[in-house]
């Protein structure tokens, strides 16, 4: 049985729409990489099934969507993948799909990481990809080919470099604070998590850059109730940090 398998996320921002593209690819079709050998395929194309003729939507409309991807990911159990081997759970893909507008950029942005955007023309005899590199661009590109069969996409059909996510005011800077929180294993400090992987500072001091701090106790504490399924494998304990030395 044939599963839709949805690889990754790539919204493009345009003013206070966005357009929803992502990565996805049939469980059963294969292409040829550079090396010979047979990969999955992958390409970018917009979530708009039963608004075929429009490409960018507000974020109301992108709700509606969520719920019509949702509702036929849950009636086709087992035929919409996050990866090849794990289907989406309920109210799962339609969250992934709205997680998407937090993490949208504008084509100049993407642009500025080394990836193009393009509209594609289905409606040519071979079709034909349109680079543009700018969001008035791409509009124009948009007006310019309305009612003909197009989705936006990007270059490499495969792979996106996402810009870093925007971040709301300025980091909170745990120095200025006289404690702050770490997660502490017998692997090491804490850094970050994935849904199948923990990453650990191992052999650090609680003081490096690059582990999760956290600003209280209970904070601390919440993260690793909420993350508890995954944590489960490991002894974490919440270490305090006071600035200029160390206590449990």
């Amino acid at each position: 049985m044939s599963s839709e398998i949805f690889y990754d996320k790539a919204f493009i921002r345009v003013g206070d729409r966005y357009i929803p593209v992502v990565n996805h690819g049939s469980s059963n079709c294969f292409e040829i990489g550079r090396r010979g050998r047979e990969i999955p395929e992958k390409y970018w194309s917009v979530l708009n099934y039963t608004r075929r003729d429009s490409q960018i939507f507000t974020a109301d409309e992108m709700r509606q969507i969520a719920e019509v991807y949702e509702a036929a990911s849950m009636g086709n159990r087992g035929g919409t993948r996050k990866s090849r081997y794990r289907s989406f759970e309920e109210g799962e893909f339609g969250r992934w799909i709205l997680a998407g507008m937090k993490s949208a950029h504008t084509v100049e942005e993407y642009r500025k990481y080394g990836n193009t955007v393009v509209v594609v023309d289905y409606s040519e005899p071979d079709w034909q990809r349109h680079p543009v590199y700018t969001t008035g661009e791409l509009t124009e590109k948009l007006k310019e080919l309305k009612g003909r069969s197009i989705s936006v996409s990007f270059w490499d059909n495969r792979h996106v470099t996402h810009p870093p996510m925007r971040r709301k005011g300025k980091p909170m800077d745990f120095s200025l604070l006289p404690e702050y929180y770490v997660l502490s294993a017998m692997q090491g400090y804490f850094v970050k998590r994935s849904s199948r992987r923990i990453w650990f500072a191992r052999g650090e001091k609680p003081v490096a850059p690059g582990i999760r701090k956290f600003k209280s106790e209970k904070a601390a504490q919440k993260y690793l109730d909420d993350n508890q399924g995954i944590f489960s494998k490991y002894a974490f304990t919440v270490e305090c940090v006071k600035n200029g030395g160390v206590s449990i």
